[in-house]
C-alpha cells in the first residue's frame, strides 16, 4: 500500500511509442490514487461498527473490510504496471522498504505506546511482542499474532512484505505470458480462492457461536501471506494483461455497478453462518475479481487521456494520505471511543459490544477529522520526506535507454 506523488498527468503512451509490451512506466494513472482513499474510508466504516456503531449500518459497514482485498489487487496491479525490464531486485525491495516501513513503525509503535498501561500484566510481553512483529513484518505468520495486540490493521503490511518477496521473480515471466494464457492464470486464482475458502468451512465447520480458541489453522487460512497471495497475483495477472493491449469490455460504470450487486448480494447474506463472522466470511472470494475490473476499467480510462472526479487535486491528496490513515485511523477511533464508553482495551469493545446510536455520529465525524489531519501533516513532514531519503540511498532504479526520449517512469499508487 502506497500513495503517489503530485505531479502533472503524463500523456497516454501508444504501443507504438515504447520498445515492449504496450504502455506502462511511461502513463501515471492518477485516478487510481484516488480509488485508494475510498478503500481506505470503508476500512474506517468497518472500524467504526465495532468502536462507535450507528443503528442500521452494521452489515454495510462491515463491507469495508473488503477495502484489504481491493489494496492487495490495487498494489499487485501497479507494481505491475510500472515494472521496467532490468530493474533489479535489490533496487526493488529497497523502495518497497522506505514505501511502507518508516509509516509502519508509527502504525504499530504510537497505539502500543497509548495503550500499553492500561494492559493486564499478564498480556504485557505478548503484546509488545505483536508489535514488534507487525514493525518486522512477519506478523502475519504467527496466527495468533495476526489480529491480536493494539492494532489490528498492521498484518496487512506483513502480507504485502511477502508479495512483495516473490514478486521480481514473478513479474517479467508474467509479462511474457500470452493473453490467453492471462486469461486462465486469472481463473485459476480466483478458484484457488475460493478453494481455501471452502476447504476452511470443512476444516472449520462454521457454527452461529464459534469457539475461537484453538481455532489458529482459521484464522491463519484467512489471513495470512498464503491465504492472500491470490488476490495480489490477480491483480498482477489483470495489469500484465492491460499492457499487452488487453482492454475490458466493461467501462468504468458498468465495473461498479457490477462490484455493487456483488455487495449488495453479500449484505443479503448477511445473516448467513458463514457470513456473521469474519474468519468465515467470503468476501474477498466475492470482491477480488470485482475489484480487479474496476481497477482495469478506471485504468482504461486515464489512458484514454479522459479526466474523473477521481483524478482531482483532492481525491489525489487524499490518496497520497491513504496510506497513512489506513495505519492511524484505528488508532484514533479507539482513543476516542475509550474515552467516551469506558473501555480501555481492544478486547473489551469485542467482549462487551457498544449498543448502536446515532449519537455516535458525532464521535465518527470527529474520528475522521482528526485521522484525516493528523495523515496530512505526517505525509508531508515525516512519510514522504524519509521515503525520498531512504529512497535515494537504497532503491535507485535503472533506467532502460528507451526513456531518454522523455519516457520517464512516474511514481504510481501502490
Amino acid at each position: 500500500m502506497t500513495s503517489s506523488a503530485s505531479r502533472p498527468k503524463s500523456p497516454p503512451v501508444s504501443p507504438a511509442t515504447a520498445s515492449g509490451p504496450g504502455p506502462g512506466p511511461g502513463t501515471r494513472l492518477n485516478s487510481l490514487t484516488g480509488l485508494r482513499w475510498i478503500a481506505a474510508l470503508a476500512v474506517f466504516l468497518n472500524h467504526v461498527t465495532t468502536l462507535m456503531p450507528l443503528p442500521h449500518t452494521d452489515a454495510v459497514f462491515k463491507l469495508g473490510a473488503s477495502g484489504v482485498t481491493f489494496f492487495f489487487v490495487l498494489s499487485g496491479f501497479v507494481l505491475t504496471w510500472t515494472h521496467l525490464d532490468g530493474d533489479r531486485a535489490g533496487a526493488f525491495y529497497g523502495r518497497r522498504f522506505a514505501r511502507i516501513w518508516p509509516m509502519l513503525a508509527v502504525g504499530a509503535l504510537l497505539p502500543l505506546a497509548l495503550q500499553l498501561s492500561d494492559i493486564p500484566d499478564s498480556q504485557t510481553d505478548k503484546t509488545v511482542m505483536m508489535a514488534v512483529s507487525a514493525v518486522l513484518l512477519f506478523q502475519a505468520w504467527v496466527p495468533s499474532w495476526i489480529l491480536g495486540g493494539t492494532s489490528p490493521v498492521t498484518w496487512s503490511l506483513a502480507c504485502e512484505a511477502f508479495f512483495y518477496a516473490v514478486f521480481p521473480f514473478l513479474a517479467g515471466f508474467t509479462r511474457r505470458r500470452s493473453l490467453r494464457r492471462l486469461a486462465g492464470a486469472a481463473v485459476v486464482l480466483v478458484l484457488i480462492g475460493w478453494g481455501i475458502k471452502i476447504w476452511l468451512w470443512q476444516a472449520y465447520p462454521p457454527s452461529p457461536r464459534p469457539a475461537f480458541s484453538g481455532m489458529d489453522g482459521l484464522i491463519f487460512g484467512t489471513y495470512s501471506p498464503i491465504a492472500r497471495v491470490w488476490e495480489f497475483l490477480l491483480g498482477v495477472v489483470a495489469a500484465a494483461a492491460v499492457r499487452k493491449g488487453w482492454r475490458s469490455p466493461l467501462g468504468t460504470g458498468a465495473a461498479s455497478i457490477l462490484l455493487a450487486a456483488g455487495l449488495f448480494a453479500l449484505w443479503l447474506l448477511r445473516d448467513e453462518t458463514w457470513r456473521a463472522f469474519v474468519v468465515y466470511d467470503a468476501l474477498g472470494q466475492v470482491t477480488a475479481p470485482l475489484y480487479a475490473l474496476v481497477v482495469v476499467a478506471v485504468a482504461q480510462r486515464d489512458l484514454s487521456g479522459r479526466s474523473s472526479w477521481l483524478s482531482s487535486r483532492p481525491m489525489i491528496s487524499l490518496g497520497e494520505w491513504s496510506y497513512a490513515f489506513y495505519l492511524i485511523h484505528f488508532t484514533v477511533l479507539f482513543e476516542i471511543a475509550s474515552a467516551v464508553f469506558d473501555r480501555k482495551t481492544v478486547i473489551q469493545f469485542y467482549m462487551m459490544p457498544v449498543q448502536p446510536s446515532w449519537s455516535h455520529a458525532g464521535w465518527a465525524l470527529l474520528a475522521l477529522a482528526v485521522t484525516t489531519a493528523v495523515c496530512a501533516l505526517l505525509y508531508q513532514f515525516y512519510e514522504r520526506p524519509l521515503e525520498l531519503w531512504l529512497r535515494a540511498r537504497m532503491g535507485r532504479r535503472h533506467t532502460p535507454r528507451v526513456e531518454s526520449a522523455g519516457m520517464r517512469p512516474q511514481r504510481q499508487a501502490v
